[in-house]
């Protein structure tokens, strides 16, 4: 398809076809338009926006108002471009909030010039899929952050706190490499999990395909791993281990599937909590000893209960939603509590 500024003309004005937004979108998914788009946009800035051109490298906005057109096309929604531009400016300012919360800003990099960074929020309860610069894609999983340039030059840097699935496309000559708070993950191509919450007390990759080096935030080489192994660092000690592992237990999540395999209540009860962003107490510590081996699709919260409490001595209470001030519901809360009198029958 050609650049034709005209059809970007009618989509400004929200005067635009089914088929003009197809054109549009795929302009700006394609980056061989990117140079002819930006000169487009900063030429005629003036006649589409009631806001001066930014002075800085548009590169941000670009990135923002394609993950606009993305949003738009799930939701099916026609708007007025006019409009997108104005959640732009108030995502500059303060968070607005959709399935998938973007932020924008420019970061002084090491030669002193402005970089565009986009950082991705995944709020409690939610999972989104994302596609960096290159081409890599990859899964946000609930309160899960990303944060990465719009665009890479040389080695392609990512920061990630919670947990994420990468897929990653090969380049030899710019390896790829995850930060977490305590980890460096190198890669040239090749899927994996990271799972890196600030409150947990240890980090973990797990391989699915390829290579993976893991270093220290200093450069200290902990480890590599081969596919279906987990790599595991004590926050708190710095102690490490590589284990084996089933490598699809720990990336189900990204097909909507909560997967268990012999996993002790403290684990399961964490990862309930944030999957259904819901508040799981353990009252009794003996609950503490059994182990779930289990897999949940797309499953309500009180139907996992109700299983928990067939395959163990467990039953659980559910708490009165509590209100915030401003009349907002809080997260639920469960108990789970040792069910005495089927305990023997569990031993």
């Amino acid at each position: 398809m050609d650049f034709n500024p005209e059809i970007l003309h009618r989509y400004f004005k929200g005067t635009y076809s089914k088929k003009d937004y197809r054109n549009v979108k795929t302009v700006f998914e394609d980056k061989s338009y990117r140079p002819k788009l930006k000169e487009h946009l900063e030429e005629h800035w003036n006649s589409y926006f009631n806001e001066p051109l930014p002075e800085n490298n548009i590169d941000h906005l670009l990135y923002k108002l394609k993950r606009q057109i993305q949003l738009e096309e799930k939701t099916k929604q026609k708007s007025r471009f006019t409009t997108v531009f104005q959640r732009i400016a108030a995502i500059l300012v303060i968070p607005l909030v959709l399935s998938v919360l973007t932020l924008l800003y420019l970061q002084k990099n090491k030669n002193g010039a402005d970089t565009a960074y986009a950082e991705i929020q995944c709020p409690l309860g939610v999972r989104t899929k994302f596609e960096l610069p290159d081409g890599s894609t990859g899964f946000l999983n609930s309160g899960s952050n990303l944060r990465f340039p719009v665009s890479f030059s040389g080695e392609r840097h990512v920061s990630v706190t919670g947990e994420a699935f990468f897929n990653i496309v090969p380049d030899q000559s710019n390896p790829f490499i995850v930060r977490t708070q305590n980890l460096n993950i190198k890669v040239l191509g090749t899927r994996f999990n990271v799972i890196a919450y600030r409150e947990d007390k240890k980090e973990e990759v797990i391989l699915n395909s390829g290579k993976v080096e893991i270093l220290s935030p200093e450069g200290k080489v902990y480890d590599t791993l081969k596919p279906n192994q987990i790599f595991t660092l004590n926050t708190q000690n710095k102690t490490v281990q590589k284990n084996n592992a089933e490598a699809l237990q720990y990336i189900g999540w990204t097909e909507g599937k909560l997967i268990f395999r012999h996993e002790k209540m403290r684990q399961v009860s964490e990862r309930l909590g944030r999957w259904y962003n819901a508040e799981i107490i353990i009252e009794d510590p003996e609950i503490l000893d059994y182990v779930l081996r289990a897999t949940f699709i797309d499953e309500p919260l009180d139907e996992v209960l109700k299983l928990l409490s067939l395959t163990a001595p467990i039953t659980f209470e559910e708490k009165p939603r509590e209100t915030t001030n401003d009349n907002t519901y809080k997260k639920r809360k469960v108990i789970l509590k040792l069910d005495k009198k089927r305990q023997s029958a569990f031993k």
